[in-house]
């Protein structure tokens, strides 16, 4: 977990020296982030965990590196590296492609050890209302998410900060849900929840952010149902 944590704050700060140039045509983000729980689309994938994060910002285009490392002894740490393009189409709808390799370095036996995914989305924002949804396709496990989300920010003035208010609806259908192991797993499922935060801001390159999030999946390997709650803290630093 420490090399992860260097090697990320390496790249951040060497990136951001060249970024702070008034030359520069790209920008640089880090985030240093603690979850009380990992959750992954409705469902957990490691108790609490550090997740550290930095991501460069080319005009429309981005590139990211993005990882968890659990605190929790004997659970799998994932680093994932992601790039995308965003276009603006107007003032209220925008949208978005994205493509994801994760990879699991510590798996064991028929654990998934990498995967590759492609997304395509759409946001439309009217009134402080963003309407999101989210299309993507993992070609390793041969599965297709769909995700809806409503977003809305209420700007809180006494204390300089906003509070952050999403809820989401997400359905999963997998043709392969462990594409390393001896069999063909199906695997489909339903997830839904809600997300709250308060990003306050700390300087003009920095900002603090607290969150509680809840989450509940239905159908998961024929569950009747599992629900998550769960809080996070970071800071996420630009240059």
């Amino acid at each position: 977990m420490k090399k992860i944590t260097i090697l990320l704050a390496a790249l951040g700060a060497a990136a951001g020296l060249h970024a702070q140039d008034p030359k520069s045509s790209y920008s640089v983000t880090t985030d240093f982030a603690y979850t009380s729980k990992y959750v992954f689309r409705g469902v957990e994938a490691a108790g609490s965990s550090f997740q550290p994060s930095v991501e460069v910002t080319m005009q429309d285009f981005y590139l990211g590196l993005w990882t968890s490392q659990p605190i929790t002894k004997h659970q799998d740490n994932e680093i994932d590296v992601y790039g995308g393009y965003k276009y603006k189409v107007n003032e209220n709808l925008s949208l978005e492609a994205v493509g994801t390799y994760y990879w699991y370095p510590e798996a064991k036996g028929f654990s998934t050890r990498k995967s590759y995914e492609g997304g395509l989305g759409a946001t439309y924002t009217v009134h402080g209302i963003s309407a999101t949804v989210n299309y993507y396709h993992d070609f390793k496990l041969k599965s297709n998410t769909v995700q809806g989300s409503l977003g809305y920010s209420l700007p809180i003035e006494s204390i300089g900060a906003s509070l952050d208010l999403t809820g989401f609806y997400g359905t999963v259908s997998a043709r392969d849900w462990a594409p390393d192991g001896p069999a063909v797993i199906r695997e489909s499922y339903d997830y839904y929840g809600l997300d709250a935060s308060i990003p306050y801001k700390l300087s003009e390159k920095a900002t603090f952010t607290l969150g509680g999030h809840w989450t509940h999946n239905r159908g998961y390997f024929a569950d009747s149902g599992d629900s998550n709650v769960w809080w996070t803290a970071g800071v996420t630093v630009g240059f």
